[in-house]
C-alpha cells in the first residue's frame, strides 16, 4: 500500500526563473539540485515544511531535446507523481497481475502510466 506522498515532478520552460520564483515568492527552500550534463537536464527538489514536495525539471540548452515522450523542451507541466511504498516488490507484482506495464522497474523505483497516461513513480520508503 502507499505509505506517503513523495513528490510531483514538473517540467518547466525557464528553470532558473521558476526556481527563483518558488523560493522567493512561495517560501520554498532548495533541498537538492541535480545536473545530468550528458542528457543536458537539471532538476531541483524544493521543500516546504520539512518535506520534499516539488521537483522542477528543465533543460540546460533550451534548443536541445531528449528522447522520450515526456522529455521534450516544449512539454511543460507534470512530469510524474511519485509515492513512497512499504513493499515495492509486492506492489509491483500486484500491478503486473493487474496488467500494468512498467517503463522502468528496478529495486529502487518503478515507473508506469496510470489509465489516463499520467506517469506514476513508486519508491521504497
Amino acid at each position: 500500500m502507499i505509505k506517503s506522498f513523495d513528490h510531483v515532478a514538473i517540467t518547466v520552460k525557464d528553470f532558473d526563473k521558476t526556481i527563483d520564483w518558488y523560493v522567493n515568492n512561495m517560501g520554498f527552500t532548495i533541498q537538492r539540485m541535480v545536473e545530468n550534463k550528458e542528457r543536458g537536464t537539471r532538476m531541483a527538489f524544493l521543500e516546504a515544511g520539512g518535506y520534499a514536495m516539488l521537483e522542477f525539471f528543465g533543460f540546460m540548452d533550451t534548443n536541445r531535446t531528449v528522447e522520450g515522450p515526456t522529455l521534450t523542451r516544449e512539454e511543460t507541466g507534470i512530469k510524474h507523481i511519485s509515492f513512497f511504498i512499504d513493499d515495492l516488490e509486492k506492489m509491483c507484482q500486484r500491478l503486473k497481475n493487474a496488467g500494468v506495464e512498467f517503463t522502468t522497474s528496478t529495486p529502487t523505483r518503478a515507473v508506469f502510466n496510470d489509465p489516463n497516461g499520467i506517469v506514476l513513480e513508486l519508491r521504497p520508503s
